[in-house]
């Protein structure tokens, strides 16, 4: 057990230690509907520590609306214009100021990837969509990304496959299973890494029993680390504040999934808590 726990600590360094720029990709267990939520209320959280976010939405599932992205030109849109191409005016063009203060993108129209039916078309503008979060990276602090595998098990970029990953789940068993199963298949494909975990709508107590027991089976039979990064707490003033297009810690500051959203900002964010060992690991 000893053992474990400095695997644990050891993989956190690593973590917080990361030059910036920092990516970091979100995935959900089984949680799609409830992710933009909870990414707009991080994003607004480590805004308010001092640090710039831009939230980019590269997923398969159709979420623009919940971003308010439905009209915003994205990255793709650019790589196709060759003229437009590392133009810092039209790559400016993409990138949505929110009302909570941090900024937002997306990687592509629905149902864009149909359209592109030559497979050197695909490549030349995921490399060129790969350039542009490059540059776009260098001018936020951070860079949430909400992010979906595909059936081969990778996300969007290369750039995302190399980022940090943090997993949102639940207490459900459904929710637990899928989570390990998005493990398994991401490191099948890009080999053993650290994930970080987020558990939604659970207390401290109840999300530290779910992290240890998934944390336990990926590293008995997938040998990596998972790191705990926090509990989202079920809250009535968090669907209150959304329901008032709201963000929890600006309408609602004492709630507890203020305080929950504070403490997994403080975690994320490299400006603040750069060289601070993370406090919790498996015990």
């Amino acid at each position: 057990m000893r053992n474990f726990q400095n695997d644990q600590a050891a993989g956190l360094r690593r973590i917080m230690s990361s030059p910036k720029p920092r990516v970091v990709s979100i995935l959900s267990a089984g949680l799609e509907a409830t992710l933009p939520r909870m990414m707009t209320n991080l994003a607004a959280s480590i805004q308010t520590q001092g640090s710039q976010v831009l939230i980019m939405h590269a997923s398969a599932y159709s979420r623009e609306s919940q971003y308010a992205l439905n009209k915003a030109a994205s990255l793709y849109d650019i790589c196709q214009n060759n003229d437009s191409y590392q133009n810092k005016t039209a790559l400016q063009s993409a990138v949505k100021v929110s009302p909570y203060g941090f900024s937002l993108a997306k990687l592509m129209q629905k149902n864009q990837p149909a359209h592109l039916t030559s497979a050197h078309v695909v490549q030349t503008n995921e490399q060129h969509a790969n350039q542009l979060v490059k540059q776009l990276a260098t001018q936020f602090d951070i860079v949430l990304v909400d992010a979906s595998v595909n059936d081969a098990g990778k996300l969007a970029l290369p750039i995302l496959n190399e980022s940090e990953i943090i997993i949102q789940l639940s207490r459900k068993p459904e929710s637990i299973k899928q989570a390990y199963a998005l493990i398994k298949l991401i490191c099948n494909q890009l080999g053993r890494r650290s994930f970080g975990i987020i558990v939604d709508d659970a207390n401290e107590e109840q999300a530290q029993v779910v992290f240890r027991n998934i944390a336990q089976v990926a590293k008995r039979y997938l040998q990596i680390e998972l790191e705990f990064f926090g509990a989202i707490p079920t809250d009535e003033k968090l669907s209150l504040a959304t329901k008032l297009g709201r963000t929890v810690i600006d309408a609602f500051p004492l709630a507890k999934a203020s305080a929950a959203f504070t403490s997994i900002a403080k975690k994320l964010d490299v400006q603040l808590d750069h060289a601070a060992p993370f406090k919790q690991a498996y015990r």
